[in-house]
């Protein structure tokens, strides 16, 4: 196996070919801590994964749905926490600015360095 041995998770990424996914903003901060990420680039690929939750003791995270689990460190979650808290005002300006045209503005975890 390719995994780290600290990866808790096989993360998923669907696409229409091998270059869109491999350069997907959806799982730069995954690659950047060398994790493996599994490209699913033909139709069945989805539903199987859909059908298949884990596979040898791990469970399949899809890297373009909120929510799902990231890798992150102690250091990491600090940030994190305090990314929100700097940005918490500005969201809720962007939210009542824009509306109904939005449902949610909130701070990506998922990006490194897009912008």
């Amino acid at each position: 196996s390719r995994l780290k041995e600290n990866q808790k998770f096989i993360y998923d990424i669907p696409g229409e070919n091998r270059d869109t996914v491999k350069n997907s903003a959806f799982v730069e901060r995954v690659k950047k801590q060398g994790y493996e990420v599994l490209y699913m680039t033909e139709p069945i690929d989805e539903y199987s994964v859909q059908q298949i939750k884990e596979y040898d003791g791990k469970n399949l995270v899809s890297g373009t749905k909120e929510g799902g689990e990231l890798p992150e460190d102690e250091e990491d979650k600090k940030k994190i926490e305090e990314e929100n808290s700097n940005y918490a005002g500005l969201c809720k300006v962007m939210k009542d600015t824009l509306d109904s045209k939005v449902e949610k503005v909130c701070v990506s975890q998922r990006l490194d360095s897009s912008p």
